[in-house]
């Protein structure tokens, strides 16, 4: 405890904030300003989803070239020229703590747990600092922030929302790890994997925030007129998000669309990717990934490849010439279906007689496979080249059809010539 009341004494000699001190807070905010124009490139492109120090520093050189620039003017000002700079002393110790936080937070492979616990570290930083300056408590205590007839001391206000992100990150770390253990439970459908964690998250962040507004002193009955208008406003004004919503809770209880399954929709060919609150993430073969309403998927004709089962049965038109064996065509059609390695053996590939065409005997051939998210077309096109080099190989004529053109004389008829009118 000695270390932090040194600590304290340094920091903030008197225990107050002096007059004197604004034009320090003028000269962080331009320094703020150089660093964030001219380094804020180097860290848009920076999207990765592991936690390391390397990561963390390329994310953040903005604030650290913006606290070197600090560290450089307190050692020229304070100890080279002998001028009290507060603010530059302030932030040089609590920007080198900040920096060690986030460092030590950046081992954490998980980066959510890893910015959430750097998150509630800088935030106990600030609140350690508040409680430092003399009478800071008492000033906020006596403070009242008044809305109409209802008023609440800053005080509260701010221990409340504190207490709130403090509760908030709790709530989402224990809704993260029942997540994790809900997806390594194999009895679980993946639908029913969604909705339960989906359910969790929603329950933690409602009964958070009503405990909070409990422990502010706020009167839960007083919000009944609030949640009405606003109630009113998603009526009106909300309807897509709340029907895209409703429609998404719907499809999770159904089972009859969950991640993974294969599905066409509108031309939109793919599989699902995701299920959120809104939409459904459907990546299609050429890695294009569609974001389609909720709604959509209950209210349009949706395929499903893979609602039952993983087995696709695909159907393929051929027709060969009238002078060719149907029945050495129809072997010669399997058999090379048969060499397609996407094709199932159990069921196998059959080829039936559908009818006798205007210019062809018209085949088609049918047969299974179990990998629709691979795509159906490819498979398709594959059978279809087997089919082509085996009826070639055994010189079957593939017809096309051919038109007699026969041409009439017409009789030309004169055209009368118009009389002169006698008038």
């Amino acid at each position: 405890m000695q270390f932090f009341s040194d600590l304290s004494a340094w920091l903030l000699p008197g225990g107050r904030f002096q007059s004197s001190d604004i034009w320090q807070g003028a000269i962080l905010l331009i320094y703020l300003l150089i660093c964030y124009k001219w380094l804020r490139r180097l860290t848009t492109g920076v999207t990765s989803e592991k936690n390391s120090p390397a990561i963390w520093v390329q994310r953040h050189l903005v604030f650290l070239a913006f606290w070197a620039l600090v560290v450089v003017s307190y050692l020229a000002l304070e100890l080279a020229a002998d001028i009290p700079v507060t603010i530059f002393r302030i932030f040089t110790a609590f920007g080198a703590a900040w920096i060690l936080i986030g460092l030590a937070t950046s081992l954490i492979q998980n980066r959510f747990i890893g910015d959430s616990t750097a998150a509630v570290a800088y935030l106990a930083t600030l609140i350690w600092l508040f409680f430092q300056i003399d009478n800071g408590v008492e000033f906020l205590k006596n403070w009242d922030l008044g809305i109409g007839t209802f008023s609440i001391p800053v005080w509260t206000l701010v221990s409340g929302l504190t207490a709130f992100v403090f509760a908030l990150w709790i709530g989402l770390a224990l809704a993260k790890l029942i997540e994790t253990q809900l997806d390594r439970v194999p009895r679980l459908s993946p639908t029913l994997k969604v909705l339960t964690a989906k359910i969790i998250r929603i329950g933690f962040i409602v009964i958070v925030t009503f405990v909070t507004l409990s422990s502010m002193g706020i009167d839960l009955s007083a919000l009944t007129v609030l949640s009405g208008a606003v109630g009113l406003g998603l009526g009106f004004g909300l309807q897509k998000v709340i029907s895209n919503f409703v429609s998404g809770v719907i499809l999770l209880l159904d089972n009859s669309i969950k991640p993974g399954d294969v599905i066409e929709i509108d031309e939109t060919y793919g599989w699902i990717n995701n299920l959120r609150a809104r939409y459904a993430s459907v990546i299609t073969r050429d890695g294009t990934e569609h974001l389609i309403p909720n709604e959509d998927l209950i209210t349009q004709r949706v395929i499903n490849w893979s609602f039952t089962n993983e087995l696709v049965r695909m159907r393929v038109p051929i027709g060969v010439s009238y002078k060719e064996d149907p029945h050495q065509c129809i072997a010669l059609i399997i058999e090379a279906a048969k060499e397609v390695d996407r094709v199932l053996s159990t069921p196998g590939p059959v080829c039936l007689f559908k009818g006798l065409g205007d210019s062809s005997i018209d085949l088609e051939l049918r047969f299974w496979i179990s990998d629709p998210s691979n795509g159906v077309s490819n498979v398709k096109s594959k059978v279809l080249l087997k089919v082509w080099d085996a009826l070639k190989a055994n010189n079957i004529e593939i017809p096309f059809p051919q038109r007699d053109l026969h041409i009439r004389g017409s009789e030309v008829i004169p055209v009368r010539q118009a009389h002169p009118d006698p008038d």
